[in-house]
């Protein structure tokens, strides 16, 4: 059964139906931020994107009161060059990085695995006018000093310095390029009880400080959340007993978790009178993971693929001072989480630096007519692709070259490239560019994991939803 696009804003439409209107004008404190992100989220696998499955009732009650753009783009398929995009702005390969520190090298130091020195981050940008800055949860940009969340402009920090761990107490604790430990800044309460849950309680302790402060703030909610390993509360695990897959049952209950936990943050900002004010963007870091039984439906592909299952996330962007924030809107834009911090920039009256790659988003999420033309890149391992527009042309080393409009062909189903060599011409110049005019990668994947990226393009296709009892 194949899903079509139509159907799709039909159900985005019916779940996420407008709310009412924010007022004209804005407030005049600059202001404060908060990014939602989840880590390896599956598309389809919320109730505004068509899940069956899982009631995220938080997360479509924030549909209705914002934007939700249904063309939004990671820089990367995987969770560390994701992650440091949205904070820099910028391509990872920019700055070489094409992939995850999974295995370390032995002539390469550790502080090589980590976002360099040289990029300029979010909250460093922020700090300039005037803004208190926390990131709770996963960090994922380096662990070495000189390379964690204070050293790059975060005034608080609770979390962990990898990229996963445990949800629950009493777990082995992870070393080397992937510390799990909980460490912080602020205070020594880093005993876990489930993860999701803890940091939504930290991020709700720092939004309540930042009411008594009175400055404008910024709120990373970095969530590990349902990332790997598959580990659920026993009462969030009876609520979809009904679910016959042992770990499809075990991954619908953490994204009820982590709809309950983002709910819990965005009820603090309500309860403390800083939500009108507030610019809230939800999305997730990557598509969702293949060895889970996440659900990216519509789209093929997943996590660490140029696919749009693997680069094509959930984003949900409020703002209630705006009043082209339209709530309950559908923005068809191409929107990129390197368009956060460009954003935030003008927002502050500021002028976006020529070297991000990023653009302000607002007056994208009001355009309703013209598309506004966007060039975005990836490089993954030894893959690579570039959007231009509505085509996408894309480089797996073991085959030819592919192209696809993903507005007439969102499921990448119909190759044009054999058919179409001359339109893929000046996307392959583009994309040659692109990788010949930026460093060489830090640090490479191992090769199992360059290996098994070439069969998850054999096998990949498109995702279906699975039934309510699936």
């Amino acid at each position: 059964m194949k899903v079509s696009i139509s159907l799709f804003l039909v159900v985005l439409f019916s779940v996420c139906a407008p709310g009412l209107r924010a007022e004209k004008g804005k407030e005049s404190q600059p202001p404060n931020l908060v990014v939602l992100l989840a880590d390896d989220l599956g598309y389809g696998d919320l109730g505004c994107t068509g899940s069956l499955q899982i009631p995220t009732p938080n997360i479509d009650n924030l549909a209705k009161q914002g934007v939700f753009c249904s063309r939004a783009y990671v820089s990367a398929p995987m969770c560390a060059p994701s992650r440091m995009a949205l904070l820099t702005g910028r391509f990872p390969k920019r700055y070489g990085i094409t992939t995850n520190p999974n295995s370390k090298i032995d002539y390469l130091p550790e502080s090589h695995y980590g976002l360099p020195q040289t990029e300029k981050c979010l909250p460093q940008y922020l700090a300039e006018f005037g803004y208190n800055s926390a990131v709770i949860g996963k960090w994922h940009l380096g662990h070495t000093e000189g390379y964690q969340p204070t050293d790059r402009g975060f005034d608080a920090w609770w979390g962990f310095l990898g990229g996963s761990r445990y949800y629950f107490p009493n777990r082995p604790e992870k070393k080397g390029l992937n510390p799990s430990k909980i460490v912080s800044n602020y205070t020594e309460e880093t005993q876990v009880s489930y993860l999701t849950d803890d940091i939504a309680r930290e991020c709700i302790r720092f939004i309540r400080k930042q009411k008594e402060a009175g400055k404008p703030f910024f709120l990373y909610a970095s969530f590990n959340a349902p990332h790997a390993p598959l580990e659920a509360l026993p009462e969030d695990l009876e609520r979809f007993k009904h679910i016959k897959s042992k770990n499809r049952r075990t991954y619908c209950a953490m994204v009820h978790a982590l709809d309950r936990a983002m709910g819990r943050i965005l009820t603090a900002l309500d309860e403390t009178g800083l939500a009108r004010n507030t610019v809230v963007v939800f999305l997730s870091d990557n598509g969702g993971e293949p060895n889970i039984p996440t659900c990216n439906a519509p789209f093929k592909g997943e996590k660490r693929m140029h696919f749009e299952g693997g680069v094509r996330v959930p984003m949900i962007v409020r703002y209630p001072a705006d009043s082209r924030i339209r709530p309950g809107s559908v923005c068809e834009q191409v929107i990129s989480a390197v368009d956060v911090l460009p954003t935030m920039l003008a927002e502050n009256g500021a002028s976006i630096p020529e070297n991000l790659d990023g653009m302000n988003m607002l007056p994208l999420l009001a355009a309703k007519e013209s598309k506004v033309p966007r060039t975005l890149y990836w490089c993954t391992d030894y893959t690579s692709a570039i959007l231009d527009g509505d085509e996408k042309y894309l480089l797996v080393p073991d085959r030819a070259p592919q192209l696809y409009n993903v507005v007439k062909d969102y499921q990448e189903m119909n190759d044009l490239y054999p058919q179409h060599m001359e339109k893929a011409a000046p996307l392959a110049r583009k994309l040659g560019t692109y990788l010949t005019t930026t460093p060489a990668s830090r640090f490479p994947d191992t090769i199992s994991w360059s290996s098994g990226l070439m069969r998850q393009y054999d096998h990949a296709r498109p995702a279906v939803q699975p039934g309510a009892n699936k």
